[in-house]
């Protein structure tokens, strides 16, 4: 697919880096143990800073990387390290032993979490005070964790994230405990490396319906061409068990169970889905998933799609990752009915989709993935302009505009890029002569590398409000920036990567016309790629945005790119999606990962 840097790139690549990793039989033949053996490390912490506010105390801890976020408890400094293993690595014990615990007396209690509210409604806040954390010790334990499986700098990876709480907060007394170091020891059995296959590989392999071949035919070319072994495979092929024996209980598992032989048969790590939702002559079929956010009346109970499904392979003992361990036929649970779905999220392939309703829409991404990789978009003297686009979220006490201090947090990450921001403080998203409309599609028709939106949306709109004035939405002159503005950017093939922090602009399986879509079949411009919310986001709120939520899966992406070297859209997505992964998160936690969508 597309590369979004040129960092010791020679070739181009399908949708997602191609780095081969040796899986021949992977799963298939049962690997003698070879070793059982330990991995430790001390991790070290520095007194705590306590640091007075009007009501409470914050704590900060100049080695947290992270922190612990619960809604009505304090808010508190963590630190969170992931550790990786080759795949087939069994996982036997993992401790945290707290050592050097010394203790602190406050006057205050320490500062709750922020409140989070959906990204689809402006939402007024109150002052959380008085609060009453109850009497036990907060967290109850010192660390947490998570075993999983998925991609980790190109190969495939056995993941242990690691939550470490040097902080524990005693209530009743007013007393901050905290460890002076902790020692990690994860004991685990290793496997012999499995032999190396001689059968046909695929990098790439395009999933999609019989009628899309023809349009699907020049890009399997384009990319042979270049390198990179690719396969269309008709879901027809799928069905039939043209090339692997047929395996699953609907249309959606024997799709996923396909991508598994191809990962263990072809050495495949990229994967399109070519087709809007839907099981018709045209469409893929989505898994749908529910997450119940308890806290959240109206919205709470929403049904909505992920095809994070079809990329979590593996789960982290190397089974196959059903997400319906409960064999209830209901996928994806969180909370949902009481039950609970065991589910890996790490992928395990680079996965993208086109949710295409016509062979004229196929053609149109085709032909802008081509002309992309041919003159390579990260080469160009536009890619290194950054759009941001925000204005202020939520009414709140403390007065920030969340969706411009989102946007500066991506600026002060993608150092080298030129941040060209439309806001509301300077006027660019609230004027009319131009508008902020206009404002926005010159800025895009310019040429840019990416686009960062952060505020509220639904499926065909972004929107946001002018600084603590909720009852005016913007940009100027029609309340928001619709799908039908986007298809009018004629930016030709100055393509940038397009993010946005919103409810519901990624919706492609209720809605044809969505805003991410938009960007994408857009002929004549738009983007090259883009990633949002398949349903009702949420966001925390005042400065805490990019702390956790879609703020951080955000913000998440960028880092992924800049920090983590990322050097194309599906491993952006990929790693951004690694980077938001903990052992210790909740319902909103889980919609947030899921629901983030490459199209």
């Amino acid at each position: 697919m597309l590369y979004i840097r040129g960092k010791f790139m020679k070739k181009f690549t399908p949708l997602c880096i191609i780095v081969i990793v040796v899986l021949g039989g992977l799963g298939a033949v049962a690997q003698p143990i070879t070793g059982n053996t330990f991995e430790k490390e001390t991790v070290r912490f520095s007194e705590p800073t306590i640091q007075n506010t009007d009501s409470f105390v914050s704590v900060v801890m100049s080695e947290a990387n992270s922190f612990l976020m619960k809604q009505d408890k304090p808010l508190l400094p963590s630190y969170s390290r992931v550790y990786t293993f080759p795949f087939g690595t069994r996982i036997q014990s993992v401790t945290v032993t707290p050592q050097d615990i010394q203790t602190q007396t406050i006057t205050k209690d320490i500062e709750p979490t922020p409140q989070y509210a959906s990204i689809g409604e402006t939402t007024k806040t109150t002052k959380q005070e008085p609060i009453n954390y109850g009497t036990e010790v907060y967290p109850s334990t010192w660390f947490t964790y998570d075993v999983g499986c998925g991609l980790y700098d190109g190969q495939l990876c056995i993941i242990v994230s690691v939550d470490i709480y040097p902080i524990q907060y005693h209530p009743a007394e007013k007393i901050v405990e905290w460890a002076g170091q902790t020692d990690v020891a994860i004991q685990y059995t290793t496997t012999a490396p499995p032999q190396t296959s001689s059968r046909d590989s695929y990098q790439l392999i395009v999933i999609g319906p019989v009628g899309y071949s023809s349009q699907i035919g020049p890009l399997i070319t384009h990319k042979i061409g270049r390198g990179v072994t690719s396969k269309f495979v008709s879901l027809d092929d799928i069905y039939a068990g043209t090339y692997f024996p047929v395996t699953g209980r609907d249309n959606q598992e024997k799709i996923k169970y396909f991508i598994k032989n191809a990962i263990e048969n072809w050495l495949t790590q990229n994967v399109l889905l070519v087709g809007a939702a839907g099981s018709g002559s045209t469409q893929v079929p989505v898994r749908e998933t529910h997450v119940y956010i308890s806290d959240d009346p109206e919205y709470g109970d929403e049904i909505f799609v992920s095809d994070l499904y079809y990329a979590d392979i593996y789960n982290g003992t190397g089974g196959f990752c059903s997400w319906d361990s409960n064999n209830n036929n209901i996928f994806g649970e969180y909370a949902w009915s009481g039950q609970t779905d065991a589910l890996d999220l790490h992928p395990d392939v680079y996965l993208a989709r086109l949710p295409a309703t016509s062979g004229s829409q196929v053609s149109a991404c085709v032909n802008k993935i081509k002309n992309y990789e041919i003159t390579p978009g990260y080469q160009q003297s536009w890619f290194t302009n950054l759009v941001l686009i925000g204005g202020d979220s939520f009414e709140d006490t403390s007065k920030v505009n969340e969706g411009e201090f989102a946007n500066q947090k991506v600026a002060d990450t993608m150092t080298g890029f030129v941040a060209d921001q439309l806001g509301v403080t300077n006027g660019k998203l609230t004027g009319w002569a131009p508008t902020g409309v206009a404002n926005i599609k010159s800025s895009i028709n310019n040429g840019c590398g990416f686009v960062d939106f952060s505020g509220h949306g639904n499926t065909n709109i972004w929107a946001t409000h002018p600084h603590d004035d909720f009852a005016t939405w913007v940009p100027t002159p029609a309340m928001g920036i619709k799908s039908t503005d986007i298809l009018t950017l004629s930016n030709g093939n100055k393509l940038p990567i397009v993010t946005v922090e919103a409810c519901s602009t990624a919706k492609f399986a209720s809605d044809t016309n969505s805003f991410n879509w938009a960007f994408i079949y857009n002929s004549n411009g738009g983007a090259i790629a883009s990633l949002g919310c398949t349903g009702i986001g949420y966001s925390y709120i005042g400065s805490g945005v990019i702390t956790g939520l879609t703020g951080k899966m955000g913000l998440d992406t960028y880092k992924a790119y800049k920090l983590d070297g990322s050097t194309t859209f599906g491993e952006m997505w990929s790693k951004g999606l690694n980077r938001y992964i903990k052992s210790n998160m909740d319902d909103t936690d889980y919609k947030t990962v899921e629901e983030w969508q490459p199209l």
